[in-house]
């Protein structure tokens, strides 16, 4: 989902300057959905109310410049429906821990084992703090996206705690810059054929 449409999506939920944006991006309910830099905010911002979308008021603030609000507009408002309307595309999932384990074979197993650890503590702080907002009661979206990530969060540690032993097993034995052939699987030569 680009920078314009999440800008649209946090502005449905009220009116905010453009920090407000990053700090709920950053910090807030939307904290796993989307990551943005006020470099990228503040011309998504700026674009959406050269296009009649957004509004923009300034507040004065007492020995600071004046705070920018935006607010959806009436057309604002048709092109967040228009664009939530839309399939979601693909989640993009990028994790570090994953491209460790794609190189074990040329890792000591202890390297292996730290990272494993580290990836478990990781999810479990996450699991522990999301659990901890769903006991706060959430309701509506929130509470679902909440339980939604609950149920993430157990079903990654649960096969990292049971798969640990064949992936350290993975590690040691082969000098890095060795071609090393990964192994196909049949799912990811259906991925290929389908790309």
């Amino acid at each position: 989902m680009n920078v314009r449409t999440v800008c649209l999506a946090l502005l449905a939920h009220g009116e905010a300057s453009g920090y407000d944006l990053k700090t709920r991006w950053t910090d807030g309910p939307f904290l796993h959905f989307v990551d943005a830099s006020f470099g990228s905010i503040y011309p998504a911002l700026a674009k959406l109310q050269a296009e009649g979308l957004v509004s923009l008021r300034e507040e004065s603030q007492p020995g600071k410049p004046p705070r920018k609000v935006y607010a959806l507009t009436e057309t604002g408002k048709a092109a967040f429906i228009e664009a939530m309307s839309q399939p979601p595309g693909e989640d993009i999932f990028r994790s570090s821990f994953a491209m460790i384990a794609l190189c074990a074979p040329f890792l000591d197993r202890e390297v292996i084992a730290r990272a494993v650890d580290t990836r478990l503590a990781q999810q479990k702080a996450e699991l522990a703090e999301l659990e901890q907002a769903l006991q706060a009661k959430c309701g509506g979206p929130i509470g679902w996206l909440l339980d939604w990530g609950v149920t993430h969060f157990k079903n990654d540690i649960a096969h990292v705690e049971a798969t640990r032993k064949a992936l350290e097993d993975m590690a040691g034995g082969t000098e890095p810059g060795t071609e090393v052939a990964l192994p196909v699987c049949a799912c990811q030569a259906e991925m290929t054929e389908q790309a």
